[in-house]
């Protein structure tokens, strides 16, 4: 059914639309043989660049001369030197349109995420005032266990001073939607990797002193999470780390039950998207009436849809049909360079439209769309974009970002004392609004 041109003409069937239910453990397909024949090199070659040729969003494939990729990037991927340098070699091609969401994810990759796990040191870190600083640290690694915290500072990886290996890191990854989210690549390739394996640091604290910590790489799990809660100020409060259908109902119930409120935060740091659907189920309880919100970009200028155009995934104009229980009071949604995709969508169309103001620093920049993963011949699988988003102001999100209404720095000084300013901001922030009158 997948190649009926007729009955699904984008692919659809078979391939994930929004949330996929995940695997079991027991039936998540075995890795495919440890070594791909060139035969099998050439065939995913052949299917990822041939893919993303006849399918991408923007036929002129962003102004890139295709063909002369093709001509680049075949004899580097039939002579890698393994299978994980092949697939490598394969997302470095895709990323030569400078859009994260068009991307090759390695069979192990695949694997990972069927099963909602992820391989990490446990810390992730950002470049603020000229140095690494640890923004996060999980409490089951052994980055907490050896003492990391929020607001150090990473001095060495390995033997190299921290800012050197970094850029060299970020020089080698693909080239991505933005800076930003260029640097979320890199971050990913130095502290993701196989269980087991670690790699030394040199940690500085904030009165100066330093500790060196060999850090192992464990199994997390990633499943997607909400809470909602009312705060001191009397302001409801709404976070969630991912766009699911499951996340997102929870979020609106957490709407329903704060609505009483006189303002709400709707906190998107470190969200990287998910489900169109699930956020336009979200932009409804903000609206009282229909309303438009943008348009999205085919590649052929038509509504993604089944069965000849009688069914519509999804159409060309994006509206919501509006509650008439709709959240009325004022709006803050917080952003940062992790909010991305859905997020993204989210808070660009509710700034777009007056209905909420953004704060905190610039998005990711990554907002397009694809409809699920293409199984790649030799076990990877293949993620393209297939929807670009105009917003109701006519303004494009891909490779800039939502720039904040207000923006609030992130400094060393805050992430040392654990002090959430760009929170406190909205809380005040949220006293100077007026609530929804349309």
């Amino acid at each position: 059914m997948a190649g009926c041109s007729i009955v699904d003409p984008n692919n659809m069937i078979g391939r994930q639309l929004g949330e996929a239910t995940p695997l079991p453990t027991e039936f998540v397909p075995s890795p495919p043989p440890a070594t791909l024949r060139a035969e099998d090199r050439r065939r995913a070659f052949d299917f990822v660049w041939r893919t993303i040729n006849d399918r991408y969003y923007d036929a002129k494939l962003n102004g890139v001369d295709w063909n002369a990729i093709a001509r680049r990037y075949q004899p580097l991927a039939l002579a890698a030197a393994d299978d994980d340098a092949f697939w490598d070699t394969l997302d470095r091609m895709a990323g030569e349109l400078k859009d994260a969401h068009t991307r090759v994810e390695s069979p192990r990759r695949v694997a990972l995420r069927a099963r909602e796990e992820s391989v990490t040191l446990g810390f992730t870190f950002v470049p603020t005032e000229g140095k690494l600083a640890i923004a996060s640290v999980n409490p089951d690694s052994d980055a907490w266990w050896a003492g990391v915290r929020p607001g150090m500072t990473l001095v060495k990886i390995g033997a190299e001073p921290a800012e050197v290996a970094y850029e060299k890191v970020k020089s080698e990854t693909r080239l991505d939607s933005t800076e930003r989210s260029r640097h979320s690549r890199a971050l990913r390739r130095l502290i993701t990797g196989e269980p087991g394996t670690s790699e030394s640091f040199t940690f500085e604290r904030a009165d100066g002193t330093r500790f060196d910590a060999r850090l192992t790489r464990r199994r997390v799990v990633t499943r997607a999470a909400e809470s909602h809660r009312v705060l001191p100020s009397g302001y409801g409060y709404i976070r969630f780390n991912e766009w699911t259908f499951s996340a997102t109902v929870r979020a609106i119930d957490g709407i329903d039950s704060l609505k009483d409120t006189p303002g709400l935060v709707i906190d998107l740091r470190g969200n990287p998207g998910g489900s169109m659907h699930a956020v336009n189920l979200m932009l409804a309880r903000f609206f009282p009436s229909r309303t438009e919100l943008g348009r999205v970009v085919t590649r052929d200028g038509k509504p993604i849809a089944l069965f000849m155009g009688t069914f519509q995934m999804i159409k060309l104009k994006q509206v919501v049909p509006g509650a008439p229980d709709a959240y009325k009071g004022s709006v803050v949604i917080l952003v940062n360079s992790g909010s991305a995709s859905g997020s993204e969508l989210f808070a660009g169309a509710m700034q777009a439209a007056g209905r909420a103001e953004v704060m905190g620093q610039p998005s990711c920049g990554c907002l397009l769309g694809f409809l699920g993963y293409a199984r790649i011949p030799g076990g990877a699988e293949l993620a393209y974009s297939e929807v670009g988003f105009v917003l109701g102001n006519g303004k494009r999100i891909e490779g800039e970002g939502v720039i904040p209404d207000r923006v609030v720095p992130l400094t060393l000084p805050d992430l040392q004392m654990n002090r959430d300013r760009a929170l406190e901001e909205a809380q005040a922030h949220l006293a100077t609004m007026k609530p929804w009158d349309k």
